[in-house]
């Protein structure tokens, strides 16, 4: 008879026991695995207590319940069950230290980022290589900014997982933005700059490089930093546009501003983030037909772009185009109109239409 393979969490570590009590055990536990699958809640809690109780010594059925607890958002409840684990004297050191990390990842989700730091390090005194716990480490200590105790880290799991330092360039960008705010602009320059040796192509280093250049009033510096992120990380370039903007100003070119968003659309064409900055550049230009023929090709392709239309609107109402703005308005209404109906569409219904189709 197949019977299915229980995840190791819900394993015991015993040979299969021949007592009525064991089979009860294992029963159990198939049972909580089933009814967790099914999303039965009430079940699952029943099976993994009552297997608990069955054998006080199963440290991965204890550790089972405590997840469960834990995904329900009954933090304190597994926190205590896990340290009453710990007050035991028969605990094996490889099932401490598992008890130890599940212990930690209680604390980081209850919001306890300083204990759940001391029960990470503690994990990784006893196992210096153990993966999980370094890397619920440093997400905690990145949480609390802590970076420059973060990074040591990330570079030792790096090395463990075996990648590249990109990581911790981001980590070395991030230290350098705590530090900005902080009032600290030579260390966080310096930050940014490590970034970068970690990472040449690291966007956000150059975010703020480029911040830390204008403060020190080197506009071609920001400049050159800025005018790379855009093709480095898409996600950023509606940050860093207005930058960009301003820099070409503060060097009196700021014409050249046109120029280097018609290159970047030119090496993607499909670009709506670019052709959007050239179209409001050009409408606060007092160019509001060159804005709309951009907004109007960009509309061709994704006619849904509300934000397009946005742009569009706000272009026409200032240029008194009532007419257009009465089209655009329509339009506007349609593909509102549509977005609810899709959003009402009954889900068609699951499973066979008929007792034939069984068979």
């Amino acid at each position: 008879m197949w019977r299915p393979r229980l995840p190791k969490i819900l394993s015991s570590a015993r040979k299969p026991p021949r007592t009525e009590s064991g089979r009860r055990f294992d029963a159990l536990l198939q049972e909580a695995l089933f009814a967790h699958l099914a999303h039965d809640a009430e079940t699952t809690e029943r099976a993994l207590t009552d297997a608990v109780r069955i054998d006080s010594d199963a440290t991965d059925a204890y550790v089972a319940l405590c997840r469960f607890y834990r995904g329900r958002g009954e933090i304190g409840r597994a926190i205590r069950l896990h340290q009453n684990l710990l007050l035991r004297s028969d605990l094996k050191p490889r099932e401490r230290v598992k008890v130890l990390c599940e212990l930690g990842q209680d604390f980081e989700a209850g919001g306890f980022l300083r204990r759940a730091v001391a029960s990470f390090e503690e994990v990784i005194a006893h196992e210096p290589r153990n993966v999980d716990a370094l890397r619920s480490l440093v997400e905690a200590l990145i949480n609390l900014k802590e970076f420059e105790q973060a990074i040591p880290l990330e570079k030792r799991l790096a090395k463990f997982e075996k990648r590249d330092r990109t990581r911790e360039a981001q980590l070395w960008a991030h230290h350098g933005e705590h530090e900005r705010d902080q009032g600290r602009a030579s260390a966080a320059r310096k930050a940014a700059k490590t970034a970068l040796r970690r990472d040449k192509l690291c966007a956000r280093a150059l975010v703020l490089l480029g911040e830390l250049e204008v403060d020190r009033g080197k506009n071609k510096a920001a400049l050159a930093a800025w005018a790379k992120v855009p093709a480095l990380d898409a996600s950023l370039a509606s940050e860093v546009y207005p930058k960009v903007e301003a820099a070409y100003a503060a060097i009196d070119r700021a014409r050249d501003f046109e120029g280097f968003l018609r290159a970047r659309i030119e090496e993607r064409p499909g670009d709506q983030g670019t052709i959007l900055a050239l179209a409001r550049y050009l409408g606060s230009r007092g160019d509001a037909d060159l804005a709309r023929i951009e907004l109007k090709r960009m509309l061709d392709r994704s006619p849904a772009n509300l934000e397009a239309r946005l742009v569009l609107g706000r272009g026409l109402l200032a240029a008194g185009r009532e007419q257009d703005i009465v089209s655009e308005y329509a339009t506007l209404l349609d593909l509102l109109e549509a977005s609810i109906l899709a959003t009402a569409q009954p889900s068609a219904p699951e499973g066979p239409a008929n007792a034939e189709e069984f068979e």
